[in-house]
């Protein structure tokens, strides 16, 4: 009897991507309507944004899953599995890329389109983490006068924290954000399988992440992307017992800071080379890992 193939972890980024492709639009259209909660009647999706399709000849995309809704919103999704303490700083500069980079020089305001951001996180924000609810919406609004009044609709920001799904689910198990959280952090729990009797698109999300779970290149990435954040969430938990162990503030935010770069580097370095080994090119390996193809060059000769 043939061993069932385990699944890969949706959560890790090249997987997510893997899913919620070009082609996939009706399961991806499904994920950012149990987020936002509007009726999208249409959805177009970047054909450079997953990373490995299901055919071996299909090139490596970006790390971040760009949609364009019938109305002419664009909506990024991004997922975030370490705390790097600048979650708030990271996500507005990601939103504000996206936003400006709609127009080219001459251009007038009145093109630009409104800009859904969402941030998946693997941990709990710590500005939210009074709030029970596993999503929180953030607009630009008015504060002096205590009136509801927003500056713009063209900013919306979404913060979705995986640790809170449990107590979610356990609550309202037919909460569809919380099904859709569910599978993102651990598609094998009895909850996944209760959802998909009744979310269609949640049984077709899984048929897919089976699929993708075949394919042996993708497998490997996962395993080493999925392996460099366990190290890098172990490196911040040190860095910051190191800094709060020297017993001053600055101390405390520079062993920090240090500690998260050099994770970060080793992660990079670590990938790199076992990806070279495997005989990856330099540009799909300067892709997944964030290097340049000179820096991935210079690892040959280490």
């Amino acid at each position: 009897m043939e061993k069932k193939q385990e699944l890969l972890k949706p959560k890790i980024d090249v997987v997510f991507h893997s899913i919620f492709r070009k082609g996939n639009e009706r399961i991806t259209k499904a994920l950012i309507t149990s987020i936002t909660k509007e009726k999208i009647e249409d959805i177009e999706l970047d054909n450079d944004r997953y990373i490995i399709g299901k055919y071996p000849e299909e090139k490596l995309g970006i790390l971040d899953l760009k949609a364009t809704l019938d109305n002419g919103t664009i909506c990024d999704i991004e997922i975030q599995l370490a705390d790097n303490k600048d979650t708030a700083e990271r996500f507005l500069f990601y939103w504000s890329r996206i936003y400006s980079g709609q127009l080219v020089k001459g251009d007038d305001y009145g093109k630009l389109n409104k800009v859904i951001g969402i941030i998946i996180l693997d941990y709990n924000f710590e500005k939210t983490k009074e709030i029970e609810r596993i999503s929180t919406k953030w607009k630009i609004k008015e504060v002096t006068t205590g009136k509801e009044i927003v500056l713009t609709d063209m900013l919306e920001l979404y913060i979705i924290e995986i640790p809170k799904v449990k107590r979610i689910l356990e609550k309202e198990p037919n909460d569809k954000l919380a099904q859709w959280v569910q599978f993102l952090d651990n598609p094998n729990e009895k909850e996944v399988l209760k959802a998909m009797e009744n979310n269609e698109e949640i049984k077709e999300a899984m048929e897919e992440l089976e699929e993708v779970s075949k394919i042996k290149q993708l497998r490997r990435i996962a395993e080493l992307k999925d392996k460099a954040i366990r190290d890098e969430k172990n490196g911040l938990r040190h860095a910051t017992e190191d800094g709060i162990n020297i017993g001053l503030e600055r101390g405390r935010k520079e062993g920090i800071k240090e500690g998260i770069k050099e994770g970060e580097k080793n992660k990079q370095i670590e990938i790199a080379k076992k990806l070279l080994k495997e005989g990856m090119s330099t540009e799909k390996i300067s892709l997944i890992v964030g290097m340049s193809k000179e820096e991935v060059e210079n690892l040959k000769n280490n």
